[in-house]
């Protein structure tokens, strides 16, 4: 299993209705992307265990195919579009249980293909503050 983990800070002047229409999208990508097996959006808990986010999202897929399909799914696009303007911070991360030691530059590999095929969203990341995440080099 791949546990596909997004933690982000709306900025201050973020208004709350958007920010739970980025929410309720996040959801749907949950409910809609096919290879999603299990997902939970809400308060972020970490608390002072790195940094200050406010809501996150896990998405668990079995497999890459099924990560790049979460990757590459029109409502992940449309999260992308209404949320990631209201970000402050943005952190992306991937858990797995598989042992393959190459999974880590496979799954980075993904996410540079995905933001390849559309950089419209690579953009959009590009924009954010302070983002850390999977298939991001220079930053």
């Amino acid at each position: 299993m791949i546990y596909h983990i997004n933690r982000v800070k709306m900025k201050a002047n973020a208004a709350p209705e958007r920010i739970e229409a980025a929410l309720e999208s996040w959801r749907n990508q949950g409910r809609s992307v096919p290879s999603v097996k299990s997902f939970l959006v809400g308060r972020d808990l970490g608390g002072d265990f790195g940094g200050d986010f406010e809501y996150s999202a896990v998405f668990a897929v079995e497999d890459l195919d099924g990560l790049f399909e979460y990757l590459t799914h029109p409502t992940t696009h449309e999260t992308d579009h209404l949320g990631l303007d209201l970000v402050e911070d943005l952190a992306i991360f991937d858990v797995s249980d598989d042992d393959d030691p190459e999974l880590n530059a496979k799954i980075q590999e993904l996410h540079r293909r995905r933001n390849e095929l559309n950089p419209d969203v690579a953009g959009m990341l590009a924009d954010v503050p302070t983002y850390r995440g999977a298939g991001v080099d220079d930053r």
